[in-house]
């Protein structure tokens, strides 16, 4: 039979259970707003029965519960849904990397705006238009040189800026590097913990939650595959090369191109990081693809226009009468590039050596005519005009951001659902939570009275048994 005291210790297993469900239930809500945090829950099973069932006890008709444990302190996690939020949030952080690049071009063009270079190309036209009509005037003639020193640097700015934006983006390709390795260093040491732990039964909850906000941070950057072992760890793949093996991390670096800019590489042999996803790819995209592709359209436009200028400039005479060809001012631009045209220095210390007479005599302005003639030119590709063929690349990165910023608002929405989807079985709702501390609560106050009617049973056996006939 159980012994005397049996009882007591039966009631006593109710108040040690329910003390550890209100304790989890307190780290609940203590973590309600903490970000990650995964809810916790005590799962409650009952102890051996006394007799156990086995051949010394074969005669026992019977058995007897011997009162409840607190067997395990259990994250409500969905590995599913954790890893559908990882795989959101990595593309959520490139689809915003994207529509930040290009607002920042939408910004650089500036257009429409009486500061753009729309604005200065026209008004390149019109002062060549002007001069047609006063050929002889200095005036005008410096005018014209203003308007295309004005267009020069508006090409200047353009190029110096998308420059600029490539080697922010560059920058922060260089400065991602830490923060991987960071991180990778953080899981691995994570696994390793895990490993020490994994012989001793216990659950390291907020350690998993630990490394589960690690693993996002890090899609956030470069999208990864994670493969979770038996033994609770995980190993962490960039492509088909590990970052993190067990408690083994392995670092990335950068590497500079010829261009400058630079690309992730694997610290110990220099081959590429597989760059699939994430703000890294991202990066990748915008600077080396979109923006370079960007300022080769505006180089042609460029080449083309000064090319198209000098030649007819080339072939005119000037103030004097004299013909330009084979002298300082043969051509009107300078350069063939965005951050490399400008307009002759020899005309801006001389406007009178600009051709616009094609060597008629006096009052002739057939060559500035035929310069300003270009403005309807279809130069470019043999279909736009110079002013269209622009408009038109201004026209794609506003299609282009309008793109983005939707394929941005549809993966924001997308990602809002998984993370509800997340707190409907991770997340901790604090009525629910109110409501499960009462029930323990009252629990516990029932074992705790269970106990003192215990105490007053073993009591009266103590203190009355025997005295009866004294």
């Amino acid at each position: 039979m159980s012994s005397t005291f049996f009882g007591l210790q039966i009631a006593f297993s109710g108040l040690r259970a329910q003390r550890t469900v209100m304790e989890t239930l307190s780290h609940n809500i203590a973590n309600a707003s903490t970000p990650g945090y995964t809810r916790q829950r005590a799962e409650l099973a009952t102890l051996p029965p006394y007799p156990l069932v086995n051949s010394l006890y074969f005669h026992v008709r019977h058995q007897q519960g011997t009162g409840v444990d607190a067997a395990r302190i259990m994250r409500v996690a969905d590995a599913f849904i954790d890893r559908q939020l990882r795989d959101q949030q990595g593309l959520l952080q490139e689809k915003q990397q994207m529509a930040d690049v290009i607002s920042q071009v939408e910004g650089i063009f500036g257009e429409p705006g009486e500061q753009g270079l729309g604005t200065a190309l026209a008004a390149f036209f019109n002062a060549w238009e002007e001069l047609t009509l006063n050929p002889d005037s200095l005036a005008v003639r410096r005018a014209l040189l203003y308007s295309g020193e004005a267009l020069a640097g508006s090409f200047n700015r353009l190029g110096r800026q998308i420059r600029e934006l490539r080697g922010n983006l560059d920058f922060e390709l260089v400065s991602s590097v830490a923060s991987i390795n960071r991180f990778s260093r953080y899981i691995a040491d994570i696994n390793g913990k895990m490993r020490r732990m994994a012989g001793s039964g216990v659950s390291p909850n907020d350690l998993l939650d630990e490394r589960d906000r690690l693993l996002t941070e890090l899609n956030k950057l470069v999208s990864v595959h994670v493969v979770q072992q038996d033994n609770g760890e995980v190993n962490v793949f960039a492509g088909n090369r590990a970052l993190v093996f067990g408690d083994l991390s392995y670092d990335v670096a950068v590497e500079e191109q010829a261009d400058g800019h630079h690309r992730l590489v694997w610290a110990a042999d220099s081959r590429p990081l597989d760059v699939r996803g994430g703000a890294l790819a991202a990066i990748y995209e915008m600077r080396d693809a979109y923006l370079t592709g960007l300022q080769e359209e505006l180089d042609r436009l460029v080449s083309t226009l000064a090319e198209k200028v000098n030649r007819l400039h080339s072939e005119g005479y000037d103030l004097r009468g004299d013909a330009v060809a084979g002298t300082p001012f043969q051509d009107f631009f300078l350069g063939s590039t965005l951050e490399g045209i400008r307009v002759n220095p020899a005309l801006l210390e001389d406007p009178s050596g600009i051709a616009a007479s094609s060597g008629t005599g006096p009052g002739d302005a057939e060559n500035a005519r035929r310069i300003a003639e270009l403005r309807e030119e279809r130069a470019m590709e043999g279909t736009y005009t110079f002013l269209d063929y622009y408009r038109g690349v201004v026209a794609r990165v506003g299609t282009d951001a309008r793109a983005m910023f939707a394929d941005l608002e549809n993966t924001r929405v997308l990602a809002q659902q998984v993370e509800k989807w997340r707190e409907s079985v991770s997340g901790v709702n604090l009525d629910e939570e109110m409501v499960k501390l009462q029930e323990a609560l009252h629990a516990y106050q029932a074992a705790a009275r269970a106990v003192a009617a215990m105490d007053d049973a073993i009591g009266t056996i103590i203190q009355t048994m025997g005295m009866v006939g004294r």
